[in-house]
Parts: structure tokens; sequence; C-alpha cells
């Protein structure tokens, strides 16, 4: 279990640093960060109601 949590957490620290450096401006980086995470808590919340 810990090692699926460090993957996990790898994972969205690459991608939270991938969005950041796409974006221009802090309005951008704001949006982007708002979306990542919505996206994370629909699949965190599926997942959940999966039972996994």
């Amino acid at each position: 279990m810990p090692l699926q949590i460090s993957f996990r957490f790898l994972i969205e620290l690459s991608t939270g640093v991938a969005a950041l450096l796409m974006a221009r401006t802090f309005k951008e980086a704001s949006l982007l960060a708002g979306t990542f995470l919505i996206g994370l808590s629909a699949v965190e919340a599926m997942l959940h109601f999966m039972g996994n």
C-alpha cells in the first residue's frame, strides 16, 4: 500500500509541475490547478464508490 501512495504522489506532483510550466499568468495557473483538483477528486470519488 505505501508503494501505491508514493507512486500516486509522484504522478500528481509531476502533473502539477507540468501544468504550472504551461501557464503564462497566475490566472491560467489557478484555472489549471482548479481543473486538475476537480478531476482528481472525481477520480478519487469513483475509486471510493467502487471500493478500491
